[in-house]
């Protein structure tokens, strides 16, 4: 039976989503060689931002990580028709680098996408919800990896 299209951008996002969790296991090792300390890869909660649910505030979020922690926002779950848009910056707002358009998510059956390009932060950096009606947050969370040392598991990756 010949792939679908849909198929075909199915399994492309799961090879680009594990290519990108490869990446940050070698960036993981990496650290952990040079520093002497054990480094794990996870998935982003909400305390890892210092957060307690998992919605998106919306407007500007300016994160400033903590030592020896690199981000790799790989995707998006969204439950919120209002979300349009997620937009990435380096640090404080100081280099745009591009938009992941996000309403499209919302009318997927997962609720998920794995989005492109993926941004690669090891410093601080920057993101932006839009939305189409005012609102306080989205019910939306980014997917991401985030390579911290182990002792840093179930805390904030901020300073």
């Amino acid at each position: 039976m010949p792939l679908l299209y849909e198929d075909t951008e199915v399994i492309y996002a799961s090879v680009k989503a594990f290519a990108t969790y490869q990446d940050a296991v070698a960036e993981a090792k990496r650290i952990g060689e040079a520093k002497g300390i054990q480094m794990t890869v996870v998935a982003l909660a909400p305390v890892h931002f210092g957060w307690t649910k998992y919605r998106l505030p919306v407007g500007e979020t300016f994160i400033n990580l903590k030592e020896n922690v690199v981000f790799y926002p790989v995707g998006i779950f969204s439950n919120d028709p209002n979300f349009v848009a997620l937009g990435w910056w380096e640090g404080a707002k100081v280099e745009y680098l591009y938009d992941w358009l996000t309403k499209f998510v919302y009318y997927t059956e997962e609720k998920s996408a794995t989005m492109s390009p993926q941004p690669i932060f090891k410093t601080a950096f920057t993101f932006d919800v839009e939305t189409e009606a005012p609102a306080a947050d989205v019910d939306a969370w980014i997917t991401a990896y985030v390579v911290l040392p182990t002792t840093m598991k179930g805390m904030s990756i901020k300073r």
